[in-house]
């Protein structure tokens, strides 16, 4: 347990941190690019989200599974499943070169096909590191995997501050150190794909010994497992990232960038409930999985979620109490989408609670429900997007996402209620939820409140949810 605590410590700390840095260049880009240009990163990035999961397959997953399966080699169970990425990889290249023009109009990328190749290169490299990577966990080579994460976040972020930082030195009245001609969006995607190549360079001692194979024993298996791992991906992955490939396809051609790129970058605020969750998550499985067949789990878990649901809701109005300054982290021309911050941060207090929820069908082994909790809010995802975006825009997206989340917590409730009980307060975790909404709203949409009213209103509501459970916190400082 004190290795597990070690690692996930070190897991935890280089994502988290590695997150973090990559938010600081928010600034810097949202700053030097244009409200267009910023959105054809977002979208970028969001299909190359999408693709990663169709590219990897679940083969990560497997191969933690067949490793040490008793009958598997582990050096081929590898070589198979880094084979079949190889040869998806090679096919989706072939329809590339085969279909290039068509997908080039498809994507609206006409006038920047180079766009299309580093996009192929940063997938490959990302879905090739894949299981290189999960060798490492494997092994229990914390050390070397989060120090190659943070080499490739830290070489992304130079690049990038190399590339833009004399613009943005420029555009605010300063001498630069270095001369420079104006840097379009495209250098994002350059400074990423140089950043992946010394990635996949520290991580070639790791693909040894290879045992490159299509053995049919390890491929069937393999992909009798990653496939259902791939529809639940697919669909996970839409819930997060199909609003912005919507709001690229229903908004009028004129503006849909723009929209994007307003909508991406107001999206970025939420990171910080985004990041709570995440380091939750990484800590929280492993205690619960722990303490699933123990006589009071099912008490500790309710605990547990009680504590989470009570931080996520303080970090909802603080942030929205320090907004004034927060959104800073966006330059002033993304400003104009600051009134979705309440919807969005609210979706992800939601999110967070649904993860934790969620732990009802792994310690059950009913993972399958995980599929039919993600297809509910996928079906949310499609018809709320498609009714809601060409009437309201990038409002409309983002109650989308506040009501796919939503969908999948109630079915999620449900579903556990009668597989997995867990006595959960609900009405004291509601009470928290409206409670936060109603401060939210009073804060950020009333014309009366300046910054340091809302300030003091932030304080205000912390102090209230600390005398409200004084108890529990006390308890909880003083147990040895």
């Amino acid at each position: 347990m004190k290795a597990l605590a070690g690692q996930t410590a070190i897991y935890g700390v280089s994502s988290i941190l590695g997150r973090m840095i990559n938010f600081l260049l928010v600034p810097l880009q949202t700053a030097v690019l244009s409200q267009s240009a910023y959105g054809i990163n977002v979208d970028f990035y969001s299909l190359i989200a999408f693709l990663i999961v169709v590219v990897t397959f679940g083969m990560e997953t497997a191969y933690f599974r067949y490793s040490e399966q008793e009958g598997f080699d582990e050096g081929k169970v590898f070589g198979a499943g880094l084979s079949m990425i190889a040869l998806v990889l090679a096919g989706i290249g072939l329809l590339v070169l085969l279909f290039q023009d068509g997908l080039l109009h498809a994507l609206r990328w006409e006038e920047t096909p180079h766009y299309l190749y580093y996009f192929l290169a940063i997938l490959a490299l990302d879905a090739l590191s894949a299981l290189p990577f999960a060798r490492l966990r494997r092994t229990n080579k914390a050390v070397r995997f989060a120090g190659i994460k943070l080499a490739l976040i830290f070489s992304n972020v130079l690049i990038n501050l190399y590339i833009f930082l004399p613009a943005y030195w420029e555009l605010h009245g300063s001498v630069g150190y270095w001369s420079h001609e104006f840097r379009g969006v495209g250098y994002i995607f350059i400074a990423n794909f140089w950043a992946a190549v010394l990635m996949f360079a520290l991580l070639l001692p790791t693909l040894f010994p290879l045992k490159l194979n299509l053995d049919k024993k390890y491929v069937k298996t393999l992909l009798m497992f990653g496939i259902p791992l791939l529809i639940g991906g697919l669909a996970g992955i839409a819930n997060e990232m199909l609003d912005r490939q919507l709001l690229k396809y229903l908004l009028p051609k004129e503006t849909a960038y723009a929209s994007v790129g307003v909508y991406g970058a107001v999206y970025k605020i939420s990171i910080f409930l985004i990041l709570f969750n995440q380091a939750f998550r990484y800590a929280a499985e492993p205690f619960f999985f722990k303490n699933a067949k123990t006589k009071d789990g099912t008490e500790r878990m309710s605990k547990v979620m009680d504590g989470f649901a009570w931080v996520m809701c303080v970090g909802f109005v603080l942030i929205i109490s320090g907004l004034d300054y927060l959104k800073f982290f966006i330059d002033q021309k993304f400003w104009s989408g600051l009134y979705l911050v309440p919807i969005l941060l609210l979706a992800n207090v939601i999110l967070g609670i649904n993860t934790n929820l969620n732990v009802w069908y792994k310690v059950s082994d009913k993972t399958v429900y995980g599929i039919y909790i993600t297809f509910v809010g996928l079906f949310i995802t499609v018809v709320g997007n498609l009714v809601l975006i060409p009437v309201l825009g990038i409002l409309g997206a983002a109650l989308t996402t506040l009501g796919a989340y939503f969908a999948m917590f109630i079915a999620s409730v449900l579903w556990g209620r009668k597989h997995y009980p867990v006595p959960y307060h609900w009405g004291k975790i509601g009470a928290y939820i409206t409670f936060a909404c109603l401060v939210v709203f009073i804060l950020h949409y009333s014309q009366w409140f300046t910054i340091p009213l809302k300030l003091f209103g932030g304080v205000s509501y912390l102090a209230i949810m600390l005398f409200w459970e004084r108890n529990g916190l006390l308890k909880f400082a003083t147990r040895k």
